[in-house]
């Protein structure tokens, strides 16, 4: 017998195989039949499933055989949504033997007790004991997505199992193991069931953030005909009601690392940027439309429209975006962009304020975000981050600045280049502290309506007064502003045209709170 499944290993080394002596229970009594295990894949990377138990637990009943026909469900569940969204035959790539319906899981015992590895912290240290385990065994890992699944570690008075880490951090994902998660729970709706989706939902809901999927919400259209967005609420219908991947999401898995069979490298650094953006409410279409262009040294397959609103002040961002509503265009050509979102698929209209985080997805499977500002008045849009056309900057100079460092000039806000920046004086002790500054002479008096900023995506200033010079001595005061940390340029207008030739940044105080100031370039502009 190990003569045969050695044979059959090397003929299967170009489908990905992995070999295992286990025992597999029947499913019809208890007893246990060893055999040879042949796990294969057809591709070359696929997700690694580790079962990590604490040293004071031990696996629960079943586990292999249980988890092994939920991961089959939730691949193909993928495959079907993905597919649904014209991406045929995609869904991330597993090592199964298909014949006894097991797929390949790492059974790792931890070193410490449950204690150690606790919802709130526990989970550097489980994965510190993973890492040593893939270095130790280096051919057991084979792409960067890693799913965790720890045993339940009690059960509280009314059933509810409770256990450690349960959520997503970067391409890892943590879940939680009880004995009621089973498939043959699936799509009931008792206190078993209901129990079990949720559950199995939370699994696959994270396994959607260790695949690089942020949250969001369906819109108001697609209630009725696909039901639950899986990263939204899905942890408490999947299985029992209709739960979906939407475009958003399909478009991020298509350039997933394992759900593509390629040698190529995923994941690295992009230089990329929204060059131009026109923003406007279309009252024909009752939609915002949107279109622009951007430059990109990595293909750009798709791009996705996050609106996340501030509702009751909840904030936006992670964990704080369930109810982002998505879009999902292509790309025209290399460089151009457009799409309309009906504002009848918006759940919040009222006076919250929104972030749009327009994103490029990249073929290479990263990422990257510009993010701008809006609101709803009277249940209509108010879009005003459209580009302007900012004057020049032929003949601009510095006439001061409060501090810079060394490699991070003041003159670098008004070089037209996006990548560089003035950061406050840090390396000599004392570091400069707030209040910041800088002053721009622009050559010549002009009257102009407004000025854009860059904000730095650290040290951003939060808090700035904007004043105006003929002389460059006597300054007046324009605005009292909060800029905010969006990663993309923002405009703002002055309350009237104002007749200048020097402009003041007065930077008092940053978002996190530090003495550091750090922004990446302004200009001024005429409607």
């Amino acid at each position: 017998m190990r003569t045969k499944i050695l044979t059959l290993c090397l003929v299967l080394a170009t489908s990905f195989v992995a070999c295992k002596k286990s025992e597999v229970a029947t499913g019809l009594t208890d007893l246990k039949l060893t055999t040879d295990t042949v796990y294969t894949s057809s591709q070359a990377r696929n997700l690694n499933l580790v079962y990590f138990v604490p040293n004071d637990l031990d696996t629960l009943p079943a586990y292999e055989r249980r988890l092994s026909e939920l991961m089959l469900w939730t691949q193909n569940y993928m495959k079907e949504e993905m597919l649904r969204n014209g991406y045929p035959n995609k869904t991330f790539g597993m090592f199964a033997d298909l014949a006894i319906n097991r797929v390949k899981i790492i059974t790792i015992r931890g070193t410490k007790p449950k204690s150690d590895y606790s919802y709130s912290g526990g989970a550097g240290n489980v994965q510190a004991e993973i890492n040593a385990y893939f270095t130790a065994n280096p051919t057991e890992k084979t792409t960067e997505h890693t799913l965790v699944i720890l045993p339940r570690y009690e059960f509280r008075p009314d059933g509810t199992p409770s256990g450690g880490p349960f959520y997503g951090m970067g391409r890892w994902c943590f879940a939680l193991d009880y004995e009621g998660m089973d498939i043959k729970n699936l799509g009931k709706s008792d206190t078993e069931g209901n129990r079990f989706s949720v559950w199995f939902g939370g699994l696959v809901h994270e396994l959607g953030h260790g695949l690089n999927l942020p949250h969001n919400c369906q819109k108001v259209s697609e209630n009725a005909t696909l039901g639950m967005a899986l990263m939204w609420a899905g942890n408490g219908t999947l299985g029992k009601s209709k739960t979906f991947l939407t475009a958003t999401d399909c478009a991020i898995l298509n350039v997933n690392q394992i759900f593509n069979n390629d040698n190529k490298t995923y994941y690295g650094a992009v230089n990329a940027r929204v060059t131009k953006i026109h923003a406007s409410y279309s009252v024909s279409k009752a939609a915002i439309v949107l279109s622009g262009r951007f430059t990109s040294n990595t293909k750009v397959n798709s791009i996705v429209y996050y609106n996340d609103p501030n509702v009751n002040n909840e904030g936006v961002g992670v964990n704080r975006d369930y109810n982002a509503v998505t879009w999902e265009s292509k790309a025209i050509g290399t460089d151009s962009f457009y799409v309309e979102m009906p504002i009848a698929d918006f759940q919040y209209k009222d006076a919250s304020p929104y972030e749009l985080r327009l994103k490029l997805v990249h073929e290479n499977g990263t990422v990257t975000e510009n993010s701008y500002g809006y609101k709803f008045v009277n249940a209509l849009p108010v879009l005003d981050f459209s580009t302007k056309d900012e004057i020049s900057k032929v003949g601009w100079s510095i006439a001061a600045f409060s501090s810079q460092q060394s490699g991070a000039a003041a003159a670098n806000v008004i070089d037209n280049n996006l990548s560089t920046g003035w950061h406050s004086q840090w390396s000599v002790s004392p570091a400069a502290t707030y209040p910041h500054f800088i002053t721009v002479d622009i050559g010549a008096v002009k009257t102009l309506d407004g000025f854009t900023i860059l904000n730095g995506d650290r040290r951003a200033v939060k808090n700035v007064d904007i004043l105006y010079s003929t002389d460059g001595i006597n300054f007046t005061l324009a605005n009292n502003l909060q800029i905010p940390k969006l990663g993309s340029i923002q405009n703002f207008a002055f309350n009237a045209p104002l007749t200048f030739r020097y402009f003041k940044i007065l930077a008092k105080s940053s978002w996190d709170g530090e003495q550091f100031a750090q922004f990446a370039e302004i200009g001024l502009y005429k409607n």
